[in-house]
């Protein structure tokens, strides 16, 4: 009986989802019909062996969770924080380019990616998600960074991600060399409705979720959806069904409503480390106005703006938001500023902005319209 109302409640979660989601990819990314209706968990062998990398580790957190990270390159240190309902793959492009020049640390956090759901205190072979909270999360990264014995470092953090590492460099202004926040969460603001959905449903959102939960907040996350690969897609939807992932991601949902509905009492004017603030003007999950809120509340700061991206401008936007980065722990201009990011300039426009165009290249120039058409 109990079944069959869990099969019920399945049914019209998923008419109730779809309109605002992607059913087809969805579909396509569920391993089994159980696991599209979102009764199943993948197991951990299957999302070690899938997600992890050749260069992955593991250290166990005081309370017997081994945390999974990256860490590669040499040079100053960057630590990449991701936000919630994500997990460190969310910066792979970012990885490829940073390691060429820096030491790259980017983390799972609890409840996040391979590091997955907290252990139970009394039996660490078991999982306790319940035990997942702010403090929980706070705490684990505070250790791994002393156990890794960073120190000067460049500390990034995205969405919920980069709320942590506002607080981080707040309680820990000796440590931290520079700060980049992309989206950062913190104002008070209404929920995104797949929030709301998490949170209103979270006593049998705890037992199953849809696939398009997973769907829904992927394509949320990009200003363009269409831009989403359909290996990301997958990767979204198998790590939130991860062993124990249902409840540990319904508390990540009630973690950011509740700081999205009060906002946080932390004082940005605090933070001392100069500031880049990166938010793409498409973003459905953090208000595009609270992008200069932040710059008035952070002493050294400033704004780049990634103009058609939405909430994760390193995955929708890497290559131009990994040079700015660059470019602003070297202190330069920044390329997106500047005009020379990828979407600012053209050659077209360079060839627009000649005067006497025939007279330089002869009366057979063609335009990059017409070259692009043949």
């Amino acid at each position: 009986m109990l079944r069959h109302i869990f099969i019920l409640f399945a049914i019209f979660a998923l008419g109730s989802i779809s309109g605002c989601t992607n059913i087809g990819g969805a579909s396509k990314s569920a391993t089994s019909l159980t696991n599209f209706l979102g009764f199943s968990e993948l197991p951990k062998w299957y999302i070690t062996s899938r997600y992890s990398y050749p260069d992955s580790q593991f250290r166990t957190n005081d309370f017997g969770l081994p945390v999974h990270f990256r860490d590669v390159g040499e040079g100053e240190t960057i630590v990449l924080l991701h936000g919630e309902l994500s997990s460190l793959h969310t910066w792979e492009r970012w990885v490829e380019i940073l390691r060429q020049e820096f030491r790259v640390v980017a983390i799972d956090l609890p409840g996040a990616g391979i590091t997955g759901a907290p252990k139970c205190i009394s039996n660490p072979k078991k999982h306790c998600p319940e035990n997942l909270s702010q403090d929980y999360i706070s705490h684990t990264l505070t250790y791994l960074i002393e156990d890794l014995n960073l120190r000067n470092f460049h500390l990034v953090g995205a969405s919920y991600g980069g709320y942590l590492a506002s607080r981080y460099a707040i309680n820990n202004p000796d440590r931290i060399k520079s700060l980049t926040l992309i989206s950062p969460l913190g104002m008070q603001q209404e929920p995104p409705f797949i929030v709301d959905y998490l949170v209103d449903s979270s006593t049998v959102s705890k037992f199953f979720q849809p696939a398009t939960i997973a769907t829904t907040i992927a394509d949320d996350f990009y200003g363009t959806p269409e831009r989403i690969t359909p290996a990301s897609l997958q990767r979204y939807l198998h790590l939130l069904q991860a062993p124990s992932a249902k409840k540990t991601n319904v508390l990540q949902a009630e973690m950011v409503h509740e700081l999205m509905l009060n906002g946080t009492t932390a004082s940005f004017a605090d933070i001392q480390a100069p500031s880049l603030i990166m938010w793409g003007n498409r973003d459905k999950w953090g208000r595009f106005d609270h992008a200069q809120r932040w710059v008035d509340a952070i002493p050294n700061s400033m704004l780049v703006e990634y103009k058609g991206v939405g909430h994760l401008s390193m995955e929708e936007h890497p290559e131009d938001s990994a040079y700015d980065l660059i470019a602003f722990i070297n202190d330069e201009p920044l390329p997106t500023i500047e005009g020379l990011g990828r979407d600012a300039f053209t050659i077209q426009d360079a060839v627009d902005s000649l005067g006497d165009k025939e007279a330089l290249f002869g009366p057979n120039l063609e335009t990059m319209e017409d070259i692009d058409s043949e």
